[in-house]
């Protein structure tokens, strides 16, 4: 199944018009799981690769497995537009640099006039009671 997998990464990456692929194969060999993520260049090559893995590649991949895939989860982006929303530091660093909710889960953030909520040093505990 390694190999099907890897020969379907391979084809998709030949192909002038893809950025990146991947493919993996997982499931028990009577419940087939296809896993395919395809990253095209531009826009205008999107539903070509589209129908070249649909109506090709599945084919050539479930006739060398001799069986079909149960499940196909297919995807396909556009290369340069699928970050666009991630910040560049990952989030927990990027908002909470030093906060560790696990050990004090209870401590409310501090305000500071000039860097706003500081969830790193302190604060003061928070009453929770219903009172």
């Amino acid at each position: 199944m390694q190999q099907i997998a890897a020969f379907g990464s391979h084809e998709c990456r030949s192909k002038d018009t893809v950025h990146s692929a991947i493919c993996t194969i997982t499931g028990t060999p009577d419940q087939l799981v296809l896993n395919l993520a395809c990253t095209a260049k531009s826009e205008d090559h999107v539903s070509e690769l589209m129908q070249y893995v649909n109506d090709t590649l599945l084919p050539q991949m479930e006739n060398s497995l001799g069986i079909q895939f149960e499940v196909r989860n297919l995807q396909f982006a556009v290369a340069g537009k699928e970050n666009l929303a991630l910040p560049s530091e990952p989030l927990d660093v990027a908002l909470h640099p030093q906060q560790d909710w696990l050990e004090q889960p209870f401590i409310a953030p501090s305000l500071t006039p000039t860097g706003g909520l500081d969830f790193g040093r302190g604060g003061t505990p928070s009453d929770l009671s219903i009172a």
